[in-house]
C-alpha cells in the first residue's frame, strides 16, 4: 500500500510511476548543452515552450508520468513549475550559472530522486517522504554536474555578457559595485576565478549543501523543483561576490597558491 497518500496502489506500480517520471525529467538535462552557443533568449524560449508541453502533451501522450490526483487535475504542478524554474533562473542569472542551476534541476533533483525511490529506506528525521542515500545523491550531484554545466555554459570565452540576461547582469553589476566598489564585468569574473581555480569546486560544495538542506525540508508548499535550484544559483551568486575576492586578496589563501 502507498503509505504517502493512501491510493492503495501496488508499491511496484508507484514505483515503476516515479521511475518513468524521474527519467524523463532527469534526460531533459541534454537540453543544457546549446546553452553553450544560444544563450539565455534559448532558455526563455524552452521554458515557454516546455510549459505549454508540459500543460498539453504530457497528460496525453505520457499520462503515466502522472500521479492520480494530477491526472484528475489534468496536468501536473510539478513538471510546470520546472519550465518556471528555467525561465527564472534564465532571467536572473549570467548563461554559467543558469547552466548550474539547471544541471541542479534535472540531474540532482531526478537522481535523488531514482535513487531515495529504489534503493531508499533509511529516511530522514525531519522529512519522511526523504532518505538519507537520496540526499546525498542530491548533493554529489549538485557539486559535479552544477560544476561541469557552469564550465560547459562558459564555453570557449571568458565574455558572456553578450548571451546572458541583461536583467542578470545588472543586479549582480549593482551587487558588485556596492560590495567591491569597481564596476562589474564577465571578463574580470572569469579572470578571478582562473587565478583561484584550485578552490574552484569549493564554490558548489558550499552551493550543494545549501540547495540539499533547502531540498529536505519538509514544506509543503515549498516546491523543490523552485526553490532548490534558485538557492544553489543564489548561493553561487553571492559566493562569487564575497567568497571569491576574499580568497583572491587574502595573504592566507595567497600563500597556498601554486608556486
Amino acid at each position: 500500500m502507498d503509505k504517502t497518500n493512501g491510493s492503495g496502489r501496488p508499491r511496484i506500480e508507484i514505483l515503476f510511476q516515479e521511475s518513468y517520471r524521474k527519467i524523463i525529467h532527469t534526460a531533459t538535462a541534454v537540453f543544457i548543452i546549446p546553452l553553450r552557443w544560444l544563450g539565455f533568449w534559448y532558455a526563455v524560449g524552452f521554458s515557454i515552450a516546455a510549459f505549454f508541453w508540459n500543460l498539453w502533451a504530457m497528460p496525453r501522450w505520457f499520462s503515466q508520468s502522472l500521479r492520480p490526483r494530477e491526472k484528475q487535475k489534468g496536468y501536473s504542478r510539478g513538471m510546470l513549475s520546472y519550465s518556471l524554474c528555467v525561465l527564472l533562473l534564465a532571467v536572473l542569472f549570467p548563461i554559467p550559472i543558469l547552466a548550474a542551476g539547471w544541471a541542479v534541476l534535472s540531474l540532482a533533483d531526478g537522481l535523488a530522486a531514482l535513487t531515495g525511490g529504489v534503493l531508499g529506506k533509511s529516511r530522514l528525521p525531519w522529512n519522511k517522504n526523504k532518505t538519507w542515500i537520496g540526499s546525498l545523491v542530491f548533493l554529489l550531484a549538485a557539486i559535479l554536474f552544477g560544476a561541469l554545466a557552469f564550465v560547459w555554459a562558459r564555453g570557449l570565452t571568458p565574455d558572456h555578457s553578450l548571451y546572458s540576461s541583461p536583467v542578470s547582469l545588472k543586479w549582480i553589476g549593482f551587487l558588485w559595485q556596492k560590495t567591491q566598489g569597481d564596476s562589474y564585468s564577465t571578463v574580470d569574473m572569469s579572470i578571478m576565478l582562473n587565478e583561484t581555480r584550485e578552490y574552484f569546486m569549493l564554490y558548489f560544495a558550499i552551493a550543494g549543501i545549501l540547495s540539499a538542506l533547502i531540498e529536505s525540508l519538509p514544506i509543503s508548499k515549498l516546491d523543490d523543483n523552485l526553490s532548490a535550484p534558485l538557492a544553489y544559483s543564489l548561493a553561487l551568486v553571492a559566493l562569487f561576490l564575497l567568497l571569491l575576492p576574499f580568497i583572491l586578496h587574502h595573504p592566507f589563501f595567497a600563500a597556498q597558491g601554486p608556486g
